[in-house]
């Protein structure tokens, strides 16, 4: 039985919480609402494909020891990244049901992210090959930090997600490092990394005092970006688990925030 707009509404009440939860909900509370509780339909967007479809190329060069040539780990993307267009054309056929990328429209927008995407897995490998003391850490367990799995209270929260990956840096000892194909957070914000670092503080007793982005465009780490802004994990997480709870989602409506809503079309509050 598919359940009630009401039970997903209570549902939510209680379920864990994740960076991209509170980063969605911060950004438009009521479209947080009409994307994970209503469930609306969403726009696609190529961006998306390419996301995915670099972080699996990654994670599964690091899994062969970093012994994948660039056909392999490419030939990784292109699987990942077809079955994931695939999925979204069936889901929405027509253009006018896919974001744009600047000039680009929906389905150019999809051809020139697989070839994009393409040469973000050639710089990832051709990065580590020059810098083959960026090790991935290990936990007590042996297992590499990849793709991390993450479960952890922040002052009563459950608090859920993955780490990209963490790196034995040979300056900066243990770093917290996240893979962008996109746009890098502002230097300010370090929110997620800094969330990453209670994880595995927390889970392994991990002390990361910086971290980065390894950036796709740019085919290298971000400057380093120093983190310990523990208070305001717990505020950010604290302060959406109790809004979503006492079900405030208050529209935020902005030109900037609207243009990129997937849920744009099924809101009476978008900007235009």
């Amino acid at each position: 039985m598919t359940a009630t707009l009401e039970e997903r509404a209570d549902a939510y009440r209680t379920r864990p919480r994740s960076v991209s939860q509170v980063k969605q909900y911060e950004q438009c509370p009521y479209g947080f609402y009409l994307a994970r509780i209503a469930r609306e339909p969403e726009l696609q967007a190529a961006w998306l494909a390419q996301g995915v479809a670099v972080h699996a190329a990654a994670e599964e060069w690091e899994r062969s020891g970093r012994t994948m040539s660039v056909d392999q780990a490419q030939a990784v993307y292109g699987g990942v990244y077809t079955r994931m267009a695939n999925q979204a054309l069936e889901a929405e056929p027509g253009e006018d049901g896919w974001q744009a990328s600047g000039p680009y429209l929906g389905f150019t927008d999809l051809e020139r992210r697989w070839h994009l995407g393409r040469e973000q897995v050639a710089k990832y490998v051709a990065w580590y090959e020059k810098h083959p003391d960026e090790t991935v850490w290990k936990a007590a367990d042996g297992v590499p930090a990849i793709e991390q799995r993450f479960d952890i209270e922040v002052d009563g929260v459950k608090v859920i997600g993955y780490i990209d990956q963490v790196i034995e840096h040979p300056k900066r000892g243990p770093v917290v490092r996240d893979i962008k194909t996109g746009v890098l957070p502002a230097m300010a914000d370090t929110f997620q990394l800094d969330t990453y670092a209670l994880a595995l503080k927390q889970a392994h007793g991990l002390e990361c005092e910086t971290g980065d982005y390894w950036s796709g465009k740019t085919g290298a780490p971000s400057r380093a970006r120093k983190l310990g802004g523990t208070a305001e994990v717990v505020n950010r997480v604290k302060e959406m688990d109790e809004g979503v709870k006492r079900g405030d989602f208050t529209p935020k409506p902005s030109p900037e925030s609207c243009a990129r809503c997937p849920v744009r079309r099924s809101c009476r509050f978008a900007s235009a």
